[in-house]
């Protein structure tokens, strides 16, 4: 009896991420195509881009959970679940994903999916969570999604800034440059329940948030030689006071 639930629950499964990954190929999901050359909202035919506005030129095998959604395609309607060892793209200039599939690049849009676990030849897992999982009271961030460093109650969030800074060239004089730069900075966060606050990297403001475990944190760092402002380091520590 076991056996055969079993056996329905994973033929249901595997149903859904059929349907998702029809609505995927058949058109359902699809926002457009551009390439890599391309950068919305500047004209590129004259200058270079410099940098690149995905958060990993590389594609990258992925887990995929889409937010509940009822789609139409050609086919008939479809019901959003989740995708697995698809290949994907985040691109972070636009707030859109690419979709590596046999009918070629698919692109759609950032706000339909919930989370992803990403994972390259070699190396560990990744996770990210939407920014729409959050509420962002001082709008220092935009619609992305967020590296889950550390799960838990607290947890402790990567962020991807881009910046595009302008060609600032000045044909009279011959001055300045062509080009179109795409800067990215990494900056952390933490959640206070559901609202997201950019955290500020200093021993005080870290054991004040952990101030419920202070006496802990501070062992468990001074018998670990832990120093905040190094990045495994914090990640530790918000990793060991999670597990308290």
């Amino acid at each position: 009896m076991i056996f055969g639930l079993t056996q329905t629950t994973v033929f249901a499964q595997n149903g859904m991420m059929q349907n998702t990954k029809d609505a995927l190929n058949l058109g359902g999901l699809k926002v457009g195509q551009h390439s890599s050359t391309m950068l919305y909202g500047f004209d590129t035919r004259t200058t270079e881009v410099l940098g690149t506005y995905y958060l990993d030129p590389n594609w990258s095998v992925a887990t995929v959970r889409f937010y509940p959604r009822t789609l139409s395609t050609p086919t008939g309607t479809v019901k959003l679940d989740s995708l697995t060892d698809v290949q994907i793209k985040i691109v972070l200039y636009g707030n859109e994903v690419e979709f590596n599939t046999p009918e070629g690049v698919k692109i759609i849009s950032g706000s339909l999916i919930k989370s992803f676990t990403l994972q390259q030849p070699n190396q560990e897992y990744h996770h990210f969570i939407s920014t729409s999982e959050f509420v962002d009271n001082f709008d220092k961030i935009k619609p992305s999604f967020l590296e889950v460093l550390a799960d838990g109650k607290l947890k402790l969030l990567e962020y991807t800034k881009v910046t595009i800074q302008k060609p600032d060239y000045v044909e009279a004089f011959n001055t300045g440059s062509k080009d179109i730069k795409i800067n990215k900075e990494k900056q952390l966060f933490v959640n206070q329940g559901n609202e997201i606050i950019k955290l500020r990297i200093n021993r005080k403001s870290i054991l004040a948030l952990m101030a419920d475990k202070q006496n802990e944190i501070e062992a468990f760092v001074k018998q670990n030689n832990l120093f905040v402002k190094d990045r495994q380091d914090l990640i530790k520590i918000f990793k060991f006071y999670n597990a308290q």
